[in-house]
């Protein structure tokens, strides 16, 4: 199995959650250093960041299911223009912490529009503001 952090679309509620109907879901309460960013597009993005923290969920998927995420975030294996990178990063929840995928777009900053300031996709517009990267 692997376990993936999703912080996006991918949530509880939001509009891909579906992708994740048969994968086990590990904590609803996950955390990781970074910036969350709009990329006006209807989906966000996450720049791993020192300062800040960027709110989701882990889920344990198969082979199967990591493959449609992949596919979903425009990433293939040894690609040099993926859209999202996957990367192995330490995420920490209430239970305490573990090594998961994670979606980040550190090498394509062009898609950091607007700053969510609270780090949650799903409660962005409670913080919404206009701070972006140049």
């Amino acid at each position: 199995m692997n376990v993936v952090f999703v912080y996006g679309t991918l949530r509880i509620g939001e509009k891909n959650h579906h992708l994740l109907k048969n994968a086990k879901r590990v904590s609803d309460q996950a955390w990781i250093g970074g910036k969350l960013f709009d990329t006006g597009l209807g989906y966000p993005a996450l720049s791993l960041q020192q300062f800040g923290k960027v709110y989701g969920e882990l889920y344990e998927v198969d082979d199967e299911m990591l493959k449609s995420l992949d596919l979903l975030e425009g990433y293939t294996v040894g690609r040099q223009d993926n859209l999202y990178e996957r990367e192995v990063r330490t995420i920490t929840t209430v239970k305490g912490s573990c090594e998961a995928y994670i979606y980040t777009v550190d090498h394509n900053l062009s898609l950091c529009k607007e700053c969510i300031p609270n780090g949650d996709w799903v409660k962005r517009a409670e913080t919404y503001d206009d701070f972006s990267i140049s």
